[in-house]
């Protein structure tokens, strides 16, 4: 029936029977639900309308619909053609970027527990170009840089794939030719690593400084300015953040001797700056740089350079142009050589597991050292006698005689 199919709405070929209409029947046009599988609007019923999942199983074909989401007849959907490099979320076709995800990857999960087979995972990854092994000094240093907890895992990871990919004597050496200077020394693990660590030292400072100018607000709203206040704060954290994770790297790799005596007095000598007008971040930075590797680089050889590092910082330490926050990092300085580099509370880093079980062993037996001492001997110092001996003269109420 065309007019009055009852139960048949769309389902049946009908157009507007009253029990299609309304979806009585779950065939129709306006049913509760909008399954595929039951016309337009219907509940449970007919065939597809749309051309949805399941119209090659009712043995309809896909119909095009307009602008009202009702059908038009006589048009067909055309089939999908795939293509063989079709479109994946999440795939890499770039194979140096695969190269450096996997390099990430291995990072993201480095620790001293499992050093050895991460290293081994590192260099299995094929540096057959200059940009390969620039790539994974350059992750190396990011990852080093923003977590300096760890960074003396980095730094021996670097001495270590130094040596492995330095190693003349089985044929494994890695050397390139520089794209940037073709015709210049070749490219070396250890020549891209001295590159980055000048490339970042140049760059931090310089970065905080750049951050730190006057924002130009003219015109802008009360809430504008505070959130641009906001986004400049922030820059400067994480510069500032990474200028002090790269000092600190710079300290690892020396204490590696991945880097020479010389390139550190050149690192110190321009941290030392003005001493009328020093600049405070190249302080903080000179002070946790001598504070790593300060015992290192003191000795014999280097005492003329030692004593006029430190004659200028006692000087800045006096100068009150600098916060009492960084005359004070100065002075810590200079307590601490005068110590003999001994730290009063010593940085711990990253630890095996075998290491922290030790650690707690230790400091449960000292514990129970100091409990077994107490119980003896009492705060007195004797042999387990009471606090207060009531045979003691002189202790008022508590001894014999009296007071």
């Amino acid at each position: 029936d065309r007019f009055g199919g009852g139960k048949g709405g769309y389902g049946d070929h009908g157009m507007m029977g009253m029990h299609g209409m309304m979806g009585k029947g779950g065939k129709g046009m306006m049913g509760p639900g909008m399954d595929p599988r039951g016309g337009m609007m219907g509940g449970k019923g007919g065939p597809p309308m749309m051309g949805g999942p399941d119209g090659g199983r009712w043995g309809h074909r896909p119909m095009m619909t307009g602008h009202n989401g009702m059908p038009l007849r006589g048009i067909q959907v055309p089939a999908l053609h795939k293509t063989e490099n079709a479109y994946q979320v999440g795939a890499v076709t770039d194979e140096e970027e695969t190269k450096m995800r996997k390099v990430k990857s291995i990072l993201n999960k480095l620790t001293p527990q499992n050093f050895d087979k991460l290293l081994c995972q590192v260099l299995d990854v094929e540096i057959d170009h200059a940009q390969t092994l620039i790539g994974i000094i350059a992750n190396i240093f990011d990852k080093a840089l923003l977590e300096p907890t760890f960074c003396e895992v980095y730094a021996q990871l670097c001495q270590k794939l130094s040596e492995k990919l330095n190693d003349s004597s089985n044929g494994q050496k890695v050397e390139f030719e520089d794209p940037a200077l073709p015709g210049g020394p070749m490219l070396t693990f250890k020549r891209v690593l001295l590159n980055k660590c000048q490339e970042e030292f140049e760059m931090g400072d310089q970065a905080i400084r750049e951050s730190n100018k006057p924002l130009e607000t003219e015109g802008l709203s009360e809430k504008e300015v505070a959130l641009m206040k906001q986004e400049v704060e922030e820059k400067v954290r994480l510069a500032r953040r990474r200028m002090l994770g790269n000092i600190r790297f710079i300290g690892e790799l020396y204490k590696k001797q991945m880097l020479t005596d010389k390139i550190m007095h050149s690192c110190i000598t321009k941290l030392c700056g003005e001493v009328a007008q020093p600049d405070e971040e190249d302080v903080e930075a000179l002070c946790k740089l001598l504070s790593t590797i300060g015992s290192q680089l003191d000795q014999v050889k280097a005492k003329e350079y030692m004593k006029a590092y430190f004659k200028r910082i006692d000087q800045m330490s006096k100068n009150t142009v600098l916060s009492s926050r960084h005359r004070f990092m100065l002075q810590d300085v200079i307590d601490l050589r005068n110590n003999g580099w001994r730290e009063r509370r010593k940085v711990e880093g990253p630890k095996k597991i075998e290491d922290v079980h030790r650690d707690a062993i230790i400091e449960q037996r000292d514990r129970a050292a100091e409990n077994a001492v107490n119980v003896r001997g009492g705060p007195r110092g004797g042999k387990g006698g009471p606090m207060f001996d009531p045979r003691d003269k002189g202790m008022g109420d508590y001894g014999k005689g009296g007071g």
